[in-house]
């Protein structure tokens, strides 16, 4: 496995689109939004519209065969946007997500370490995220070093320090 950065072209946000899609449908309880159902959802839409604006950045696990296996990358809120794990107007949200085939392996750890090296880089000093109570990717978030720094709506706003 190689970690390749996600380019800022606008083109960016189709390859993009199926890591959120896993995101937002990581429950076997609910029906599966649609890539054009999430596309329609301003807020979901807004991870990945535009993509290549101030401020974001994020990499791609690539496997031995060349596939995209996972995906974390960072937005900061704009005027007229703001995600799911807002936690202020300077702090980055993450979203992260690995292909199924590719869980379990580490890939997920390893996403997550060069996402926080490229936003210590930038000179970020933390980054949040949101994660329904329900799912179990709060504990994965609990043992990098995130801690609960509010709700929204049905998920807890997770926030690290860098």
């Amino acid at each position: 496995m190689k970690l390749l950065p996600i380019p800022s072209e606008s083109a960016a946000e189709a390859d993009l689109l199926p890591f959120l899609a896993q995101a937002v449908n990581w429950s076997i309880d609910r029906r599966p939004l649609t890539e054009e159902e999430i596309l329609a959802d301003e807020v979901l839409a807004g991870y990945v519209e535009g993509w290549g604006r101030a401020g974001d950045m994020g990499v791609f696990a690539v496997d031995d065969e060349g596939e995209r296996v996972g995906a974390a990358w960072v937005r900061l809120p704009t005027e007229d946007w703001r995600g799911s794990g807002w936690a202020g107007d300077t702090i980055p949200e993450l979203l992260i997500a690995v292909a199924p085939q590719a869980q379990g392996g580490g890939v997920g750890t390893h996403l997550l370490r060069a996402t926080f090296d490229l936003l210590r880089l930038s000179g970020k000093g933390s980054v949040s995220l949101a994660v329904s109570e329900q799912n179990t990717a709060g504990s994965f978030f609990a043992e990098n070093g995130f801690t609960i720094a509010g709700r929204h709506e049905d998920a807890d706003v997770l926030l690290r320090s860098l």
